[in-house]
Parts: C-alpha cells; structure tokens; sequence
C-alpha cells in the first residue's frame, strides 16, 4: 500500500525531531522507512541524508536478520559509536526508522532516553496517516510518499 504524506504530516515529523534535538542534545535525526527513502529530516547539513537513510535502513535490516537468527523478534535500535561520532537507529513501527546522529561520548545517553519517546511519537504520526487510508495503487508492500516533496524540501523552517 502507498501512504501519501502531506506538509502537515511531515511538519508534525519534523516537530518531534527538532524536539528530539533538543532534548538528546543530538547533531542531527531524520526519518526514513525501511528502503531507505527518507521522510523528514532535520539538521542534516554536513551529510548526504539520502546516503544516511539508505544505509541505515540496510544496517537495520540486517540487524532485523540476526535478532531472527539469534531467537528474539526483533532488536529495536542499533548504535554504532565511533570516537568523534556515533549513529543510532531506531524502529518506529515495522516501516519506519529513526535514526539519530552526535558526538560526544556523554551524549549517548541523553539519545537513549529520549529516542524512544520520538519514537513513540512518530508511531502516532503513522498510525493516523495510516487511518486516512492508502493513496493510488494497492500492493503488499507499503511505501510512503510525499505531496508536493519539492516544497516541503525547500527550507527549514517549521
């Protein structure tokens, strides 16, 4: 199924991640579902946040893999912590992921605190778009789209 995203979904998306900035004290965040298409982002200046989306979601699909290998159902985040920089990505709901990049060894636990709050958030923001209904052609795969993505691309104000 195709779900279409408007101006007023993804400024609800971008609401959460600049409070989510805020709070975690994170560098920047973005949204993306599981192909790596990203949804919203917010503070990704200094990186390519397509580049960011597409190989976190791989990342997270094969983290996905070896939960099922190892017997859990899933593993919910992943962390890759580096010395200058780590990354963090979170499972919003089974399409959609989170994923939070700072700096700053001190920081990684303000971003565990509060990414599943943010998580939770975007879960709502999901469900109620998925309430709306599916948008064009039916399938078994759902993917999001956005209305009017060169505008809501544009700026970044809120």
């Amino acid at each position: 199924m195709t779900y279409e995203l408007s101006r007023r979904d993804v400024n609800r998306l971008r609401k959460v991640l600049i409070e989510l900035l805020d709070q975690s004290e994170a560098d920047s965040c973005l949204i993306c579902d599981g192909a790596g298409h990203v949804l919203a982002h917010e503070n990704v200046n200094r990186q390519d946040p397509l580049l960011i989306s597409a190989l976190g979601a791989g990342v997270f699909a094969a983290t996905r893999e070896l939960a099922r290998l190892l017997g859990e159902d899933e593993f919910s985040t992943v962390l890759h912590q580096g010395m200058k920089r780590s990354i963090l990505i979170a499972a919003a709901t089974d399409e959609v992921l989170l994923v939070v990049m700072f700096s700053g060894e001190h920081r990684v636990g303000l971003v565990k605190l509060y990414t599943p709050t943010a998580a939770a958030a975007v879960r709502g923001i999901f469900e109620s778009i998925r309430d709306r209904g599916p948008t064009g052609e039916e399938s078994a795969d759902r993917n999001f789209v956005l209305k009017d993505s060169g505008t809501i691309f544009a700026g970044t104000e809120g």
